[in-house]
């Protein structure tokens, strides 16, 4: 039986906003605030974001532009992000506190991609389906290692859910293990 013991991680946040919702990234963006003192946040928008919308923008944290898709904001925001771990989060969500305590739980070394246990219930609050697979789980909360990131490469410019196939079978076949998380969903 394998024994995990608690680690400390070096993370930071890439906010992805491919709406360029000034509000949602303001309200994503205090979230981690209120939580995480000084820690680094790295916004990413479309092409489509005006001069002036990324100017307002880069008021509340650094921020990079991508491309048009999901998977190419993803792609900048790691890159850019920090040198370290990277928790990726959707323009809107709001950071619950101790996400480095509950990866840090889980880490073995820099190839550990971590995402969320997410689960969706039906009206009397019965589970109904349970996203605990890589290739369905939300990018909300999903924390990967720059370095790992780099190794594996790009998420492809595929619909995400064929993209995420493509880039796990890359990543396994460097030795990366996936694991799924409970209690790190992002509200």
């Amino acid at each position: 039986m394998t024994r995990f013991h608690r680690k400390k991680l070096s993370f930071g946040f890439v906010v992805l906003s491919p709406e360029h919702n000034i509000g949602r990234i303001q309200g994503t963006v205090r979230s981690i605030k209120n939580y995480y003192d000084n820690m680094p946040i790295n916004c990413v928008v479309d092409k489509d974001t005006t001069t002036s919308e990324l100017k307002e923008i880069k008021e509340i944290c650094p921020t990079s532009k991508g491309k048009g898709t999901i998977t190419s904001l993803l792609n900048v925001g790691i890159k850019k992000g920090h040198k370290e771990w990277n928790i990726i989060v959707i323009e809107g969500a709001i950071v619950r506190p101790k996400l480095g305590y509950r990866y840090g739980s889980w880490v073995e070394d820099e190839k550990d991609i971590l995402f969320p246990i997410v689960v969706d219930y039906n009206r009397d609050g019965m589970p109904i389906k349970i996203y605990n697979d890589f290739q369905e789980s939300t990018l909300n909360g999903m924390c990967i290692h720059q370095k790992t990131f780099k190794k594996i490469g790009n998420f492809t410019e595929n619909p995400l859910e064929i993209s995420k196939r493509f880039w796990a079978l890359d990543a396994i076949s460097q030795g990366c293990k996936f694991k799924s998380i409970l209690g790190t969903k992002m509200c």
